[in-house]
């Protein structure tokens, strides 16, 4: 697969899924205050996010492991080994203060097992959380948002690597999105003859 394959097959769908959430912002603001709001359209969305993030998981790890036998999110520690910084990973949402770390935990992030939990389990008791809910109460804004700037962030990765494997300097691709990424891994990254690190943070803009 080359960039261009890559953009329309991947990048091309992510940007579905966040304007699918972003309709969802008029009703519900992004606020730590609303992190626990849960819905119906929210486990719609987390099912749908996820399941693209067990996709490009796989995918991504083997653009450094060709010969890997893992699937779906058993990649991650293909990834994590070639990325450990993935783990400091911030997610920035633009024009607001709200910083996400998809990836910082020990083991599982918390909204892949409240996405397994909600597929296989909905309406049970979320013992892995606090037994007094059931799993679909973790359809949340939070769960929602960590796993869009997870995705958002495995897209950036993978189409970096695929550029590398290509011998090219395009780096980053230029897409329009909510996020931002605060992240010197980044640095020095561009678009063409554009600087996109900016104050420590990478912008995603459409330039067009």
């Amino acid at each position: 697969m080359n960039l261009k394959e890559f953009e329309m097959s991947y990048l091309n769908h992510y940007l579905l899924l966040e304007s699918d959430f972003a309709e969802t912002i008029p009703y519900v603001s992004l606020a730590e205050e609303n992190f626990n709001t849960y819905s119906a359209v929210y486990l719609k969305q987390l099912l749908s996010i996820c399941s693209e993030v067990d996709i490009l998981l796989s995918f991504t790890a083997r653009l450094y492991e060709p010969v890997c036998s893992d699937d779906g999110f058993g990649c991650s520690k293909i990834i994590l080994k070639h990325e450990p910084d993935i783990k400091n990973l911030q997610v920035q949402i633009k024009y607001n203060e709200l910083v996400l770390r998809p990836w910082n935990c020990t083991s599982i992030p918390d909204w892949w097992t409240a996405y397994n939990e909600i597929k296989h389990n909905r309406l049970a008791r979320a013992i892995k959380f606090d037994g007094s809910k059931q799993y679909f109460q973790y359809a949340n804004l939070r769960n929602v948002l960590d796993s869009l700037s997870a995705l958002f962030s495995l897209e950036l990765y993978a189409y970096k690597k695929l550029a590398e494997l290509e011998h090219k300097e395009l780096y980053i691709p230029t897409i329009k999105s909510m996020f931002t990424i605060k992240n010197s891994y980044w640095e020095g990254s561009n678009v063409g003859s554009k600087n996109v690190v900016l104050n420590g943070c990478l912008y995603i803009d459409d330039q067009g």
